[in-house]
């Protein structure tokens, strides 16, 4: 597992989001994470859930799928980011997403979407002549 990058960030990823997510249920709906990131319940539950697949997935589905869900998460908290421009200060915004949330949004989008299709590519099939 540590020797492929796909599966150590997926863990990574996985446990970092898993503690995000039970740390935001000892602060108080609409309190701030280190001072900085937004969280109610629905923010804390979508980080639960978002590291329980990210380390399911490097843990125990092997390199594929570690992939695939680098990769859709990378792309979902891509979308997230864009929304979240959209987003602040509306009434819309249901997961108490502020310009901190964001930037996290932004920067985990492009180190999972980097991963996620960068590294460990399947290599090419000879082409049979």
């Amino acid at each position: 597992m540590l020797s492929s990058p796909n599966r150590l960030l997926g863990t990574i990823f996985g446990v970092f989001f898993i503690a995000i997510g039970v740390w935001g249920f000892f602060l108080p709906d609409g309190g701030l994470l280190l001072g900085l990131f937004g969280v109610n319940l629905l923010h804390n539950f979508a980080h639960l859930l978002i590291g329980l697949i990210l380390a399911v997935a490097a843990i125990v589905g092997g390199l594929s799928s570690a992939r695939t869900v680098n990769s859709i998460v990378g792309a979902a908290y891509l979308v997230l980011g864009i929304a979240g421009l959209f987003l602040l200060g509306t009434p819309v915004n249901f997961l108490a997403i502020n310009a901190p949330d964001n930037v996290l949004h932004f920067a985990s989008s492009v180190v999972l979407l980097a991963v996620g299709l960068g590294a460990e590519r399947p290599k090419a099939k000879p082409v049979a002549r």
